[in-house]
């Protein structure tokens, strides 16, 4: 895919910004890491996605490229449209996954993801446990951090600027963890994208990003990876590596 053609994608819905692009890009990459990542023992060789609540597709592309067959679900007509040129996507959501033939006696895929989903959704508990009944080999989750970097400096300057008016929940890593456990997965690893110190948009926000870009994605998320902007993380079923699972 041209770079163009990569622009287009980023642009279906909302026009983000230079700064925001990057920030959205470092979320891509920490995906594709926990989605291929074999280190965790939690498959040897996933070869069958299924992104929940897909989007424009910008995972599935990305995997796709890495040679996976890629699936997508998505409640927005517009984005299923746009995701299918990387795979079968259906429109629905969590809800929907047994009615558009996927699970145990479907399309059985071995890595599962949703990212940037549950915040805002009315029973995130509910929707984990959905995709825990597709018994998949790997599952990766990615949430916005409650306690991330930008959010900090944006208290500290008095900004009462909110992140989204569509999120309903927040977590901190130690909170999601311990809902992801009560929807019966363990954590295998952690992901982290980007610590994000600059509070400034437009051009000269832009500017300061590429210029403090590699303390934001390298050293910073090593020395504080509780304030990454976005909790990513791997998981397998309970039991999964028991002999009866």
């Amino acid at each position: 895919m041209n770079e163009a053609a990569a622009e287009n994608l980023r642009d279906i819905s909302t026009r983000l910004g230079h700064k925001e692009s990057a920030l959205r890009d470092c979320l891509y990459d920490s995906l594709v890491r926990a989605a291929t990542d074999t280190q965790s023992g939690t498959t040897a060789s996933p070869t069958v996605l299924l992104d929940i609540g897909c989007g424009r597709g910008e995972l599935m592309r990305l995997l796709a490229d890495r040679e996976f067959e890629c699936h997508g679900v998505d409640l927005e007509p517009a984005c299923v449209d746009m995701a299918a040129t990387f795979g079968e996507t259906k429109l629905g959501g969590f809800a929907d996954l047994g009615r558009l033939g996927y699970g145990p006696d479907g399309v059985h895929p071995n890595v599962v993801v949703s990212s940037h989903v549950l915040e805002h959704v009315d029973d995130p508990l509910g929707c984990l446990r959905s995709a825990a009944e597709l018994r998949a080999d790997r599952y990766v989750f990615s949430v916005p951090n409650v306690l991330r970097s930008i959010r900090i400096v944006r208290a500290l300057l008095g900004s009462p600027r909110a992140d989204h008016p569509t999120h309903v929940f927040g977590w901190t890593r130690p909170e999601f963890e311990t809902l992801l456990q009560r929807a019966g997965f363990e954590v295998v690893g952690w992901y982290p994208d980007r610590v994000t110190i600059n509070p400034l948009s437009g051009r000269i926000g832009t500017q300061i990003t590429r210029l403090i870009s590699p303390l934001e994605t390298r050293l910073l998320p090593k020395l504080f990876p509780m304030l990454t902007s976005s909790l990513t993380v791997a998981c397998r079923l309970q039991g999964a590596g028991s002999a009866e699972y």
